[in-house]
Order: structure tokens, then sequence, then C-alpha cells
């Protein structure tokens, strides 16, 4: 069993890094990467978290506001996946509720990722697939909704919980 603390502290780390200041920093390859890496990272604390029922169920089923973006109809392969543009429909996103279990897996399993800056210069979203959804949409997450779900998962301790056996998974359902 982890104590979840340690995990949770490494959040409120990231979300420190990835929120809008009033001069943020140049953009540098190596920024880019430790961006991208750390939000990857606290998808998977998020993850675990929620697995490890160390955070309750409302984090569970926290609704995220994420955008698709359809795939134009072209196969997505190792040499075209680094020009999401030519292969996504940007111009016909649409705006979708996701759970944090579904968004966590699209970044573990990422065949390509993204991040993006607003005119500020503050990072703005990441753009997401994983290997299985790629041919489908790429998904385009707002910072400020990583942002919200990695300070709700870091802020939130369960009190209770409750075990019931079920038999059909023969393992305990936990609330």
């Amino acid at each position: 069993m982890i104590e979840s603390c340690y995990w949770k502290e490494e959040l409120i780390r990231i979300c420190e890094l990835i929120r809008p200041v009033a001069k943020p920093k140049k953009w540098t390859e190596k920024l880019h990467c430790t961006v991208e890496r750390d939000i990857m990272i606290g998808f998977f604390i998020t993850r675990r978290m929620i697995e490890l029922h160390k955070v309750s169920d409302s984090i569970k089923n926290f609704e995220m506001q994420v955008f698709s973006i359809p795939n134009n109809g072209k196969n997505v392969t190792l040499l075209n996946r680094g020009s999401p543009d030519m292969i996504y429909d940007i111009q016909r996103e649409i705006r979708q509720t996701k759970k944090p279990l579904y968004i966590s897996n699209q970044f573990i399993h990422a065949y390509m990722s993204f991040v993006t800056r607003d005119k500020a210069r503050n990072w703005d979203s990441i753009l997401v697939v994983s290997d299985f959804d790629r041919n489908t949409c790429i998904w385009r997450i707002p910072i400020f909704v990583i942002l919200e779900l990695f300070r709700a998962v870091a802020n939130d301790y369960p009190h209770s919980m409750s075990f019931v056996y079920n038999p059909q998974k023969m393992d305990y359902d936990v609330t």
C-alpha cells in the first residue's frame, strides 16, 4: 500500500510548472519536453490514485471538458505523426466530456502528443492520442482542465471506504 501524499505532492509541483504566469519562460526544446513529460506523469499519478482508491469516487467520475479533432481520412504512421495539422481536421473540433481514466490512458499509451502555447506564451493545451485512437481522432485537452483535475486529485483524501464482495469479479467493489 502506498502513501498517497507523496504522489499528490508531485501533482502540485506539476501544476506550478504549467500554470499561467505573467512572464512565461522563453520556449526551449528542453522546457517543452519537461512539460510534456510532467503532464504524462501527472496522468499516470491520477490513474494510479484512482485504481488504488486513494481518491474519492468524485475524482473517478470527474467530468473533463475536452475536444476531439477527427482524423481527415489519412492513416497515422510513424512517418507522418509529427504533423497533426495534416492528419486531423482542426476546424471540426468537437467538445466532449470524458472521465480521467480514459484521458489518462490516452497519455499512458500516447502515440503522439504536442504541447501548445497561447499568444502570451503560456501553456494552452496538449494534443494527445493513444495508439488505439490515432486513426479516429486526436484529443485536445486545455491546460486549465488539466490543472483543475490535478489539483482535485492532489487535494482529495477520502475519509471512509466501503468494501462489498463481488462474486463475479472474485474481488471487492470499493466505494
